[in-house]
């Protein structure tokens, strides 16, 4: 009986296992099938977030670039393809990333977005970035083309106007835009950008203070939230150099050749000085309108070291007159000039005037400039030649430089405060873009946008023709 027994349970263990198999055998190819559409749904996913994260900041991209180049389709074409190649990575098998580019407006303030053709003059106010791709899927023949056909699009706007004042050029390195020490930047009514991809492009040191109405940083920043108020957005996108279309000024045959000037008042005519200019020992200067360029020479204003005059000062205490000799810096080297831009050209260390860099203005001079009115230069109050090797120093120690109206425009070199003193703030309005920026010390630089209290043009892309642009939902 036993064995009997034993011999039914083993035929009974044997059928149900051949009946698992069979069950097996055709639930399987179901539930693999679910694990692959699972997986694929997983993939189309992840796939549409870096689609549309991609397809946002390429739009961010190109209505950014908008604003300072114009509506060129070849031109905003090629950058939103290059945010997306560098932002879409393919996996093995997926199809190319399709990229469209469509300019387009609102058809009334908070409608629809319709494409207009800017090639008719028409200027975009926005775009549309279209990304498609068709995706790998592992279940392609039953999910096609619902999870493999992907397209998402991403349109940016311009939604109002920013005072853009203060923009570090370099696209690379760490603190391009820099404060040390006491330093500080008031902006407060106008947007800072620091353009460097490093992670600290943008750094506030010690006990520094940035002020702006926006600062934002292409890479990051590196500082306490003490040091900038508000605190930097970073993750911006690109911009271009507002100034990159303007054409450099003229270079003519040398008007003067390595001049110093000592005592006395003088007034400068604009031309070509070779070897550069520099005025100290009480020299006066009143610059005539126009144009000065500085070929191979510096512009030095300031004593070369610091000089005292001692004074004698008395007074009267209950019938005693008391005298004690008081020693006082004398202000020494003055330049003044209305409707001036200055032009930097050439190597400034061929010049028998030795100096740290192409312009310094040094500890007790005193210096006002307004930017020209109209020519090559209008509203740029220095311009650096861009073909000048890159890292020149343009350095502000001055006590007295107070009152620097228009734009100073360093592509190649650094710009650098490192007084002790207020710095731009009578002018009506400032702007600096510079390849870097640095204030370390305890500079105020105080730039203003005062833009109708004057009658100086403003370079297009600065100032009250720039524009804030955000991603429409």
């Amino acid at each position: 009986m036993i064995g009997r027994g034993a011999g039914g349970g083993s035929r009974f263990w044997a059928d149900r296992s051949g009946s698992i198999v069979v069950i097996f055998g055709l639930l399987g190819p179901v539930l693999l099938g679910m694990v692959g559409l699972a997986v694929d749904y997983a993939t189309w996913t992840m796939q549409r977030t870096t689609l549309q994260q991609a397809a946002d900041a390429a739009a961010l991209a190109v209505i950014s670039d908008l604003q300072v180049s114009g509506a060129n389709a070849l031109r905003m074409q090629s950058l939103a393809e290059s945010y997306a190649k560098s932002n879409v990575k393919l996996q093995r098998g997926d199809g190319a990333v399709k990229v469209t580019v469509t300019p387009v407006i609102r058809e009334r303030p908070g409608g629809h977005f319709i494409p207009i053709d800017a090639s008719r003059g028409r200027t975009p106010n926005a775009v549309t970035v279209t990304l498609s791709q068709r995706k790998f899927a592992i279940m392609r023949r039953l999910v096609t083309p619902y999870l493999t056909d992907l397209s998402l699009s991403a349109t940016a706007e311009t939604v109002g106007t920013t005072k853009l004042c203060i923009v570090a050029l370099s696209r690379t390195g760490l603190g391009a835009l820099q404060l040390y020490n006491w330093a500080r930047i008031e902006a407060g009514d106008c947007a800072v950008y620091a353009m460097s991809s490093d992670v600290r492009g943008l750094v506030g040191g010690g006990a520094s203070l940035l002020q702006a109405s926006t600062t934002c940083a292409v890479g990051g920043f590196w500082g306490q939230s003490a040091n900038f108020s508000p605190l930097p957005v970073s993750g911006c996108p690109a911009i271009k150099d507002p100034l990159a279309e303007r054409p450099a000024p003229p270079v003519g045959s040398c008007l003067q050749n390595n001049l110093i000037l000592s005592g006395g008042r003088y007034t400068l005519d604009p031309g070509t000085y070779c070897g550069g200019l520099m005025i100290k020992d009480g020299a006066e200067v009143r610059l005539r309108p126009g144009i000065f360029v500085m070929k191979d020479g510096p512009l030095v204003v300031g004593p070369p070291q610091q000089m005292a005059m001692i004074e004698e000062v008395c007074e009267i205490a209950s019938g005693i007159k008391q005298c004690r000799n008081v020693s006082k810096i004398k202000a020494i080297g003055s330049l003044k000039g209305d409707d001036v831009g200055i032009y930097f050209t050439g190597n400034y260390t061929n010049s028998q005037i030795k100096s740290i860099g192409p312009l310094v203005f040094l500890p007790n001079s005193a210096v006002e400039l307004t930017a020209p009115r109209t020519g090559p230069m209008a509203g740029v109050m220095l311009f650096e030649d861009r073909s000048t090797m890159e890292g020149q120093q343009y350095v502000i120690m001055s006590d007295s430089a107070r009152r620097l109206v228009g734009t100073i425009y360093l592509p190649r070199g650094t710009f650098w405060v490192r007084s002790s003193q207020v710095v731009a703030d009578q002018s009506e309005y400032t702007a600096i873009v510079a390849n870097k920026i640095r204030l370390d010390y305890q500079p105020r630089l105080v730039i203003n946008t005062r833009y109708g209290a004057t009658d100086g043009p403003v370079p297009t892309g600065l100032g009250p023709s720039s524009s804030v642009v955000g991603l429409a939902r």
